[in-house]
């Protein structure tokens, strides 16, 4: 962690590049238009967000996938499809790549229509449905793409429920990153804070940052540069002017989550946030 007048790890220069200013970063795409997690949703971040947060987990296969349930049911079609090529649930992690590929992760926001958008009109239902179907994109795939359009990416590592599996899914991030080029344009994230070890012991110039909710690990400057991370990544009732300031002169970015409201934006902003994490990328 690099401490406030010295030389920035590679996160902070990443963060710093992506400035000036405070950064307005699009969770899980533009989701509040578009079916989150999706490419249509990243397509539309373009001009719009410097970087893109993304979830990704294993699938049966063992190849990282871009979803943020562990669970189906919510934003596909597996619960009408499943049956008919023998799933035996509703779990990430039981299908096979094959399976997710046939589903459809992007008509189910017709109808849940989840931030209002389509019944408000800042959504259009018909140039929407022009991008439907939606197909499940692999990591592999995600960065190939984040490459060619110079987005930049915060990976979020989701909990895979176990010691082994959770490296297992380090593992095969870092390979793909590195095998991408993508290392000066990643971050991984992930509340599983040992999966970030994980990370950093495999791939040191891949930074971290630590995702938290709850409560704040004490000694909290200490834990971060124990983690090897250079950024942290509060939930939004965690964090105050005090917390902020202090953090951001000891080098740590601050990049707070899930901010949709424009006055909590630029009090944020006001305390020296390095960015937020948002669903509305240009809210009104």
């Amino acid at each position: 962690m690099a401490a406030a007048g010295h030389s920035p790890g590679p996160c902070a220069c990443l963060f710093d590049r992506l400035g000036p200013g405070p950064l307005v970063i699009a969770h899980r795409g533009d989701r509040a238009r578009r079916p989150e997690n999706t490419l249509c949703a990243f397509r539309a971040c373009l001009g719009r967000s410097p970087m893109i947060e993304v979830d990704v987990q294993l699938c049966a296969d063992g190849v990282p996938v871009v979803i943020h349930d562990d669970h189906l049911g919510r934003t596909s079609d597996a619960a009408r499809l499943g049956p008919r090529f023998g799933a035996p649930g509703l779990l990430v992690r039981d299908w096979s790549l094959s399976q997710l590929r046939r589903l459809d992760l992007g008509s189910w926001f017709l109808e849940a229509d989840p931030f209002d958008s389509l019944r408000n009109g800042r959504t259009d239902r018909l140039v929407l449905q022009t991008f439907l179907p939606q197909r499940i994109l692999t990591l592999e795939e995600l960065l190939a793409w984040a490459m060619r359009c110079r987005m930049a990416l915060n990976i979020e590592l989701k909990n895979q429920h176990s010691r082994s599996a959770n490296e297992r899914l380090a593992g095969a991030a870092v390979q793909l990153v590195r095998a991408a080029g993508a290392a000066p344009q990643v971050v991984f994230s992930s509340f599983v804070h040992d999966t970030l070890r994980r990370c950093r012991s495999l791939a040191a110039e891949i930074p971290v940052a630590a995702l938290q909710g709850g409560s704040h690990p004490p000694d909290l400057v200490g834990y971060l540069r124990a983690l090897g991370a250079c950024a942290y990544h509060p939930a939004d009732d965690l964090v105050d002017e005090a917390l902020v300031r202090s953090l951001r002169a000891e080098g740590v970015h601050v990049n707070v989550f899930t901010i949709n409201d424009p006055v909590r934006r630029r009090e944020l902003f006001a305390w020296g946030v390095s960015g937020v994490f948002t669903d509305w990328v240009d809210p009104a």
